[in-house]
């Protein structure tokens, strides 16, 4: 461990809030669900109570650890709130983990009720420190992003292969006459939840409260919140929504509502992916998140994002 550095946490409070959106804004791995505006919504709109820590080295913020207590099977613990990493300036340093889950180790101890941790992380120092501890396994999920820079959309469509007819997909659309709009009512908005939840009871999830969608159009403005409906006339294809981080210049595709009783002809989520791709490319936007997604080679929302 490094004897000369010194640690100590903090809970984000009013003092430190600047710091920690800084250090977000700043972090090659800074993301809106890290930012204290994602915070705020899920305080807001949800029953989860959020726990965020700042750790500090040398009186430098030098890392950022989002947590919410969330049950698994009958189980309480702290988990990453959709997933966000916990960010730290230099992963090399093992010290700084270790402090910071003996830390809230302690922590837990006090308040009886959290009997365990979960982190998420892309990085193997993070996984070698962790695994000197007490660990159960979890589903493995990755982050899937789009670099735009290195994939602008013109090479998206050339990649695209004639065998899985991606672009006759996304055409059928344009050709039937199928029109985006972005939602700015309530009576918009509750157009694009009725498909959402139908689609999330599909698919044996479950769907947000719609009260966390008006939080959402209370809280963030045009530039950080996209609601989009892709319809013809009386009939809805679905839609999605996407968040957009201008600091860090990415775009999160989340929450897709889809109308499952469109002709089988219809892919919808081929054309909802292809004009976000397209819209966040006009925009100037660098990134396009897909969001979370089971790394089985096999699972068809793997499949379809990777496509793109």
């Amino acid at each position: 461990m490094d004897e000369m550095a010194e640690y100590y946490i903090e809970r984000l409070n009013d003092k430190n809030a600047k710091k920690w959106d800084e250090f977000n804004n700043n972090s090659r791995e800074g993301s809106f669900f890290h930012s204290l505006k994602w915070k705020h919504i899920v305080d807001k709109s949800s029953d989860f109570k959020s726990h965020y820590f700042l750790l500090f080295k040398n009186n430098s913020v030098f890392g950022i650890f989002p947590f919410v207590e969330q049950n698994i099977r009958f189980f309480r613990g702290l988990v990453p709130g959709n997933n966000p990493c916990p960010i730290l300036q230099d992963y090399s340093d093992p010290s700084a983990l270790q402090y910071v889950i003996t830390e809230l180790q302690k922590i837990n101890r006090q308040q009886n009720n959290i009997s365990f941790i979960r982190f998420s992380t892309l990085h193997k120092e993070i996984i070698d420190t962790i695994v000197n501890y007490p660990v159960f396994p979890y589903p493995q999920s990755g982050n899937m992003i789009l670099n735009l820079l290195e994939f602008p959309p013109e090479k998206i469509w050339n990649n695209f292969s004639a065998k899985k007819g991606q672009r006759t997909k996304i055409n059928r659309f344009d050709r039937h006459g199928f029109k985006v709009t972005e939602v700015n009512s309530e009576d918009d908005l509750k157009l694009f939840y009725h498909y959402y939840k139908k689609n999330i009871n599909h698919i044996a999830g479950t769907p947000e409260p719609f009260a966390h969608f008006t939080t959402l159009c209370d809280s963030l403005s045009s530039n950080e919140l996209r609601i989009s409906i892709v319809s013809k006339e009386s009939t809805i294809a679905g839609g999605q929504v996407m968040f957009l981080h201008k600091p860090l210049k990415t775009a999160y595709i989340t929450y897709l509502s889809i109308n499952r009783n469109l002709p089988t002809t219809y892919h919808p989520t081929y054309y909802f992916y292809w004009e976000a791709i397209n819209w966040a490319w006009i925009n100037n936007y660098e990134k396009i998140s897909f969001g979370a997604t089971s790394l089985n080679e096999n699972n068809p929302h793997y499949q379809i994002k990777n496509e793109f």
